[in-house]
């Protein structure tokens, strides 16, 4: 395991001296980044819109559950709704 990790440790050193592959690592990451968040922020809209539908045959407690939002934020979605 040790070796490995040396190894591992001697990659990284390499590869953080190279600027264009630092370059390539950042953008990488922003990326992936950029993509979670897109992805979270879908989650949220569809949990909103479940919401928003369930806001006239549930109670709020029950909507938080089903859909993992917060009661706060199905009693937000209730006063838009008035």
């Amino acid at each position: 395991m040790d070796s490995a990790i040396k190894k591992a440790e001697q990659k990284i050193e390499y590869l953080s001296s190279d600027e264009n592959a630092m370059k390539i690592y950042w953008e990488r990451e922003r990326s992936l980044h950029e993509r979670a968040n897109m992805i979270s922020s879908a989650e949220k809209r569809g949990k909103l819109e479940v919401a928003k539908n369930l806001l006239d045959i549930l109670d709020d407690e029950t909507i938080a559950l089903k859909t993992g939002l917060s009661i706060d934020e199905i009693r937000k979605l209730r006063r838009k709704k008035i």
